[in-house]
């Protein structure tokens, strides 16, 4: 693709996917560029990683991915000499505030419920990465059950005495989404609650702003989670919500 530049070309949009090897050809070189973000850098990527593996030392899965050094050096040269970075994330647009274009994600057209759902969704998979230890932590200590959206597990046996069911995609039931990941760049299951006006408590992760139904915390602060959920909780009917006896 990057033999394929006119040579009049003087300014290219580059998604980052691709950026460190289009960068690494030298096709960038006399160019202004600017770059579609869709994920954090690399290296800030591996550093969110290690934070939740210094937490969780015995999981399985968040050792399993790290790009090779001299992609996250092509990278890194490449985000620096962009004119701009363009995304909807706003942890990444954060990073990049001195030349960001904030782009607005795009919120599913639904209809608003009659009525308030009762379960509580956990829109992916029970890895690491997606805040699936936090998530098991509080329904444990707060005896809930839970709904879950992925089908990816740390291990055999990890929700242990949690009552876990398969979400079957009715926003309808849901009552609550509950999100602490560490990384999403794609937060569709979080837009699609928005849209049906679900509260969703989520982390700086997921780059969405907060709002009168979205709640953002930080980056694995278990006690901020609790005690969110604890607020929503009692604010809540217990009708409208599913306790564990």
């Amino acid at each position: 693709a990057a033999k394929q530049i006119p040579i009049e070309s003087t300014h290219i949009v580059v998604s980052q996917n691709l950026l460190p090897f289009v960068f690494e050809t030298g096709v960038l070189g006399g160019r202004t560029f600017d770059v579609l973000m869709t994920r954090l850098p690399l290296e800030k990527l591996h550093q969110r990683l290690d934070f939740a593996h210094a937490k969780y030392p015995d999981s399985p899965t968040l050792q399993d991915f790290r790009a090779p050094r001299h992609v996250l050096d092509m990278e890194n040269k490449a985000l620096n000499k962009a004119r701009k970075i363009i995304t909807p994330h706003t942890e990444i647009a954060d990073i990049f505030r001195h030349k960001v274009e904030k782009l607005n994600w795009v919120v599913p057209p639904a209809q608003r419920r009659m009525q308030k759902g009762s379960q509580i969704l956990f829109p992916a998979s029970a890895v690491g990465r997606k805040g699936a230890y936090e998530i098991r932590q509080v329904a444990k200590e707060l005896q809930l059950d839970l709904v879950v959206a992925g089908g990816a597990i740390e291990k055999d046996g990890f929700w242990e005495d949690v009552q876990v069911e398969k979400f079957n995609g009715d926003f309808d039931n849901i009552a609550v989404m509950l999100y602490p990941a560490y990384v999403e760049h794609q937060p569709r299951q979080l837009l699609k609650a928005i849209s049906k006006g679900i509260s969703v408590i989520t982390t700086t992760a997921c780059g969405i702003d907060s709002s009168d139904t979205v709640t953002v915390l930080e980056i694995g602060n278990l006690e901020q989670l609790k005690h969110e959920v604890r607020k929503y909780r009692d604010g809540n009917a217990i009708t409208d919500f599913t306790v564990r006896q």
